[in-house]
């Protein structure tokens, strides 16, 4: 299956770190300073939220993948989506976007400007395939 990926941004991919890490922080200054118990349940949260945030990490992932059966997109706002190919009406791709329309009411606007030029140029080399295959059974 070929696959692109963009690069998370760094805020992004540790955004569940650096909440963790605050709370954590938080948790331990008010409880140093004021010294109520109350303020550990935000080391608690902080622990939680950065081991949240490790077991999905693969979420936080940005991809397109194809093979000849179907196309994969997964993006944050989106999620992961698929279409087998036979159920893809329209396959358009823009300098900065990637629109997939599947049905009367299905499909996706993937944003693929944040992707390499490497990446883009290897899925605009596969449209042809893609064109052929969407027809086929």
């Amino acid at each position: 299956m070929n696959k692109i990926e963009k690069t998370p941004h760094f805020l992004r991919a540790n955004i569940p770190y650096a909440i963790g890490a605050f709370y954590v922080l938080s948790g331990i200054v008010a409880y140093l300073l004021i010294g109520d118990v109350f303020y550990l349940s935000y080391l608690l949260f902080g622990v939680v939220a950065t081991i949240v945030g490790y077991f999905r990490r693969e979420n936080r992932k940005e991809f397109i993948k194809w093979d000849s059966k179907k196309i994969v997109l997964q993006d944050q706002i989106n999620g992961k989506k698929s279409y087998p190919w036979t159920a893809v009406d329209d396959f358009i791709i823009s300098e900065e976007n990637l629109l997939i329309k599947s049905g009367p009411a299905d499909g996706v606007y993937f944003e693929i400007r944040e992707f390499s030029q490497s990446d883009i140029a290897k899925l605009r080399s596969s449209y042809p395939e893609f064109a052929n295959l969407k027809h086929s059974a």
